[in-house]
């Protein structure tokens, strides 16, 4: 497009000042100058608006600190550096265990003392409800008997002493006072075994936090990926501190390709815009893409809260916004390795006839990969 117009305004200038012989002087000069800066400056502007290229290519992906969660000298090494993993199944490394077997089998053997516990107080739980069914059945004829006594004194008073109603009587009181006896008995008993139920469910809590502990012991890969650099041998000590990572892993289940670009050029570039691609390493080669999503974030624009109030001077941005891509073909992207760098195209809704500028630029880019080693 640009070398079009350029001959357009070649062929003007030849068209005034050859064919139609108008003379030059300063002023239609000065025109012909600035109206070749408009065409050629309205061109470039159009393009970039339309179909804004970035040379600031990265292919990225997440990565993990390998952090401990239990202490122990690390005893086995299983994954190689820079060697595929599979997330769940294969192992990255062991730590003794018998410190957190030990703790297993103590409290194993504290749920069990407890369990037996609840067992034995299940079992006088059931002997007080029997006692109370039994002080009951006590009263019971206590009272039966104390009534026929009142009887029999009613109708014939020689019949039966008053000591011996007394005695009666007494005896019912005393029924009475054990049925609540063991009524309390009861209660108690069952507020032990209460007690004892949840003290199990304590230790069996123990028991899980102590199993968990012990399966960390073997740690396997988090996700699909590989380990990129250790920082541990056999016989280091592992410990659960983020600061003090033992590896990085590299997760490639997801690869992520970033480009930024100026902030005013991301204007009218929106998610599902077709872009095509070229990285340094697979010179020569054009990749067909989309956009992903604009992030509309940038950590120059973070003010962490705190104490301090940020300076003037500290506050400021480069002007720049990151653009995401997925590649039409996937399996691509998992073969690019992390931290390739490229060229990228986004061909935009507005102005398509210009899309042939950044065409023909990126494709000359990939070429130029061959020759321009940095």
């Amino acid at each position: 497009m640009i070398a079009v117009v350029t001959i357009l305004y070649i062929s003007l200038i030849i068209l005034i000042y050859k064919i139609l012989k108008i003379r030059p002087r300063p002023t239609n000069i000065a025109a012909m100058v600035v109206l070749g800066v408009l065409m050629i400056g309205a061109i470039v502007i159009v393009w970039r608006f339309s179909s804004p290229m970035a040379n600031r290519l990265v292919v990225g992906r997440y990565t993990v600190a390998l952090v401990s969660q239990v202490k122990g000298p690390i005893t086995n090494i299983y994954a190689e550096p820079n060697t595929p993993l599979k997330a769940g199944v294969d192992k990255l490394y062991d730590i003794q265990p018998d410190l957190y077997q030990y703790t297993v089998d103590q409290i194993g053997e504290r749920l069990k003392a407890a369990e037996l516990n609840i067992d034995a107080l299940e079992a006088a739980a059931i002997a007080a409800d029997a006692a109370v069914k039994r002080a009951e059945a006590n009263r019971a004829a206590a009272d039966a008997e104390l009534a026929v006594a009142n009887e029999t004194a009613a109708t014939n008073a020689d019949a039966i002493s008053k000591l011996a109603i007394q005695q009666l009587t007494q005896q019912l009181n005393s029924a009475s006072a054990a049925v609540d006896q063991a009524n309390a008995t009861a209660v108690q008993a069952k507020i032990s075994q209460r007690a004892a139920k949840d003290t199990a469910a304590s230790i069996k809590a123990e028991l899980a936090d102590a199993q968990f502990d012990l399966q960390q012991c073997t740690v396997y890969a988090p996700a699909d990926g590989f380990v990129t650099n250790w920082a541990v041998r056999e016989g280091t000590m592992a410990v659960p501190l983020p600061l003090a990572p033992l590896g990085t892993f590299v997760d490639t289940s997801r690869v992520l390709i970033v480009a930024s670009f100026p902030q005013n050029l991301t204007k009218n570039v929106q998610p599902g815009d077709a872009a095509e691609l070229t990285f340094k390493t697979r010179p020569g080669e054009i990749f067909s893409a989309t956009v992903e999503s604009i992030v509309e974030a940038t950590g120059e624009g973070q003010l962490s809260l705190g104490g301090t109030v940020p300076k003037a001077t500290e506050i400021g941005s480069n002007g720049y916004l990151a653009v995401k891509f997925r590649l039409d073909d996937e399996s691509l992207a998992d073969q690019l390795a992390m931290g390739t760098a490229g060229t990228v195209a986004v061909y935009t809704q507005t102005g398509k006839m210009f899309h042939v500028i950044s065409k023909v630029t990126v494709r000359i880019n990939a070429w130029m990969y061959y020759l321009i080693p940095a």
